[in-house]
């Protein structure tokens, strides 16, 4: 009877299974090679002593709030305002998506803020209402994309 060590297949099994761990030691303890015989690659030492970057944070923070600020202004005031639509950390399935769809008919009805009519009339307005309940509930901003009544 032969043994594993005999069988003629064992040490082409092997080969696979040792270039496989010798890749893997390499990750934990690369070899120093040169990169790139030009020169166009090279180590970056950290960027800890690197003078910081001067932004102006007001003009960059108008910039990403957009032209719609006003309406996400709206939907925060209105979640802010109202606790008890505001998503728990722990919460089932079911009882998350009867919030959503109380949080959903508020907006429309309390706030007065229709998506569907903003997505023919002004789209980018719809995006802007469709991120602001995103950051509120990402589940809204799902629902409000998906769900007219």
């Amino acid at each position: 009877m032969q043994t594993p060590d005999q069988h003629p297949t064992a040490e082409d099994q092997s080969q696979p299974v040792a270039r496989r761990i010798e890749r893997l030691s390499l990750h934990l303890t690369p070899v120093p090679r040169p990169l790139l015989s030009g020169g166009q690659l090279r180590l970056q030492e950290c960027a800890r002593g690197a003078p910081r970057l001067s932004v102006d944070t007001a003009s960059l923070s108008e910039f990403m709030r957009g032209r719609h600020r006003d309406i996400q202004e709206r939907v925060f005031e209105y979640f802010s305002s109202r606790p008890e639509l505001q998503t728990p950390i722990e919460i089932s399935k079911d009882d998350h998506r009867q919030l959503c769809m109380r949080q959903l008919h508020g907006l429309v009805r309390d706030a007065g803020i229709r998506p569907f009519r903003y997505l023919f009339e002004d789209p980018a307005k719809y995006f802007a209402v469709l991120e602001a309940v995103g950051s509120v509930d990402m589940s809204l901003g799902i629902k409000t994309g998906v769900q007219f009544r």
